[in-house]
Order: C-alpha cells, then sequence, then structure tokens
C-alpha cells in the first residue's frame, strides 16, 4: 500500500492510469494489493487503510492528486473521522 502511494508521487502515468480506470491498475498492481485495499482505495475510505498501518503522509498523496475522489480536505476529514470513532470506542487518551 504505501508503496503504490509512494509511485503516485513519482509516476504521473500511473496517477493518470487511477484517475481513469482504477480498479484494473490496482488488480494488476505489484506487490500485488488485497482485496480489502482494493475497494478501500477504489472507495477512498483512507480512514481504513490508516487504522490499517499505512503511512499518513504517503496516504496523503492520494488526496494530494485528487485520486479515489479525495482531495485534501475530504482526506483530512476522512482520516480525523476514523480515528474520532476509535476515541469513542476505547475512550479517551490517558494523560
Amino acid at each position: 500500500m504505501n508503496k503504490l502511494c509512494r509511485r503516485v508521487v513519482h509516476d504521473p502515468a500511473l496517477r493518470e492510469a487511477l484517475a481513469q480506470d482504477p480498479e484494473p491498475v490496482l488488480r494488476g498492481f505489484a506487490p500485488p494489493l488485497s482485496k480489502a485495499e482494493i475497494e478501500a482505495l477504489v472507495t477512498g475510505d483512507v480512514g481504513t487503510l490508516s487504522r490499517a498501518g499505512c503511512n499518513h503522509f504517503l496516504l496523503h498523496q492520494l488526496g494530494r492528486w485528487g485520486l479515489f475522489g479525495l482531495d485534501l480536505p475530504e482526506y483530512a476529514q476522512r482520516i480525523r473521522a476514523a480515528h474520532s470513532d476509535e476515541r469513542r470506542r476505547t475512550g479517551p487518551e490517558p494523560d
């Protein structure tokens, strides 16, 4: 997942392919992505990817380049929402 996000930064052809028809590109990506990762990407579910351990700096590149229905404000909102839900489930962090 992190490799895909890093390549998005450096590979304009990859960005264009993802913008046009992302699912076949993601299914053919090496190293292979899981079905869950592909589904999360296609739907722009960066919260799930974040909770799965994806690097936030690399993930935000998806919003930077406007992929998967994301822009930077939408990316930030989805990340905040995912972690807000997590904080509600686990309670406040100790001081």
